[in-house]
């Protein structure tokens, strides 16, 4: 129970020293020691709601002409019922006008109506982070996008929402493998100062998955791609999350990136606080902590998986926790 690892901050301005016992971890002064979950415990915190469920709560289907697009907020609800002109919101669902027949009507349509909710941030906590970015919606990947919203309300409407993450590797010789990860921003207005992927975003209009993937290297991590560099796709993970910013449909595009021994990573736009390198058994402890952002945890267990630390003769419940990864999102709202 005394067995201990370290990690040295990268950050000289910020070293910290990091801990794990069997069931205990206390990453930074203050911080509150807690015990260890299951694995299985942690990935059904992520996957923590149905659709079931949250009509018992009074969430209403959204929904463009006849095809369900999402899921609103119940207070959210009450706040469009006014605005007859873009939804119409009856008893049961809440429907975009059908004069709004295509991509551009519709984005100016809902972003006149959410630029006024934006002062409303006593009622829906997600506001609080605005970030004049916008994402698509669709009602699957693969079909052209039906219109843009503020990536800070989508979870108040409960469509679907896409992003990337990207596994730092250094593979030393003689050394076991590692992989770097972040320490959010104390400043970010989700899950901040908590340990994350080495890169991550979400998806913003117009811009598709790849090219999204570099752009995040060089913002969080100061990493520009050469051509003998290579960006492995890797599948994606996908949950359904709730939180108090509302609901979370979410699909991360995965990608492996082999690192030489030597870089070090250089945040670029102020939302990462340091980065600190971890070997994949470090990796396993921390994620059963809350100082991991809880709805990064899948990408980590997907790279352990992948990777080997994690299988069939280690894990018993390694079937279930593969299938709380892998939701189907995409027949969500079929």
């Amino acid at each position: 129970s005394n067995n201990k690892w370290y990690i040295n901050c990268i950050n000289t301005n910020c070293n910290f020293q990091l801990f794990a016992t069997l069931c205990h971890f206390a990453p930074r002064k203050g911080s509150l020691i807690m015990k260890a979950l299951s694995l299985l415990d942690i990935t059904r915190k992520i996957n923590n709601v149905n659709l079931s469920h949250l009509k018992s709560l009074g969430y209403l289907p959204f929904l463009l002409g006849t095809h369900r697009i999402g899921t609103v907020d119940p207070v959210l609800v009450q706040e469009l019922a006014p605005h007859k002109n873009v939804f119409d919101v009856s008893r049961d669902r809440v429907s975009l006008q059908e004069n709004l027949d295509n991509y551009e009507v519709r984005s100016l349509a809902i972003q006149e109506i959410l630029s006024e909710l934006r002062q409303k941030k006593e009622l829906f906590p997600s506001l609080r982070g605005w970030r004049d970015e916008c994402y698509d919606v669709r009602m699957q990947f693969s079909q052209p996008p039906l219109f843009k919203m503020e990536r800070s309300c989508t979870p108040l409407f409960g469509v679907k929402q896409y992003g990337i993450h990207i596994n730092g590797i250094v593979n030393a010789p003689g050394k076991e493998k590692s992989l770097w990860i972040q320490r959010r921003s104390s400043t970010k207005s989700t899950y901040p100062g908590k340990f994350d992927s080495f890169v991550g975003g979400g998806i913003p209009d117009g811009l598709p998955v790849f090219e999204t993937a570099v752009k995040e290297l060089n913002e969080e991590a100061g990493f520009t791609m050469s051509p003998e560099m290579n960006l492995i796709p890797c599948g994606a993970v996908s949950f359904l999350h709730h939180s108090e910013r509302g609901i979370h449909p979410q699909t991360e595009f995965v990608f492996d990136l082999n690192l030489p021994s030597d870089f070090v990573p250089l945040n670029k736009d102020g939302e990462v606080e340091d980065f600190v390198l971890v070997t994949s058994h470090q990796l396993l402890d921390l994620i059963q902590t809350e100082e991991y952002k809880k709805t990064s945890i899948p990408v980590a267990l997907d790279w352990l998986t992948r990777h080997g630390n994690l299988a069939a003769d280690r894990e018993e419940d390694i079937a279930d926790l593969l299938s709380e990864i892998h939701i189907p999102l995409h027949k969500l709202y079929l």
